[in-house]
């Protein structure tokens, strides 16, 4: 998944075994995975290497999931539902 919208929707459509047996997985090996993504340069990730930050972004959307809703989609929201994030500069709004 390329962008937050996007894992954001996969996540909501995802199962909650399917999402434990992510987290499962790939929570314990963060320091891990980011030690060794932290030994490229910034912004100059190999393809394979782009493939795993994407892969542990999508974690942040598993863990609200697991950790805090207890279930793949926002209690109460329509389903499914997006969000975007739009980045602004201070002072440029």
């Amino acid at each position: 998944m390329e962008t937050a919208s996007e894992r954001y929707l996969l996540r909501q459509s995802l199962t909650m075994d399917e999402l434990r047996t992510f987290h499962d997985a790939a929570a314990n090996r963060l320091d891990e995975i980011f030690t060794y993504l932290d030994s490229f340069p910034d912004g100059d990730l190999p393809e394979a290497e782009a493939r795993l930050y994407r892969t542990v972004m999508g974690l942040s959307e598993v863990m609200q999931a697991v950790e805090i809703f207890g279930a793949p989609r926002v209690k109460n929201a329509p389903y499914p539902h997006h969000i975007d994030t739009i980045w602004t500069q201070s002072g440029s709004e």
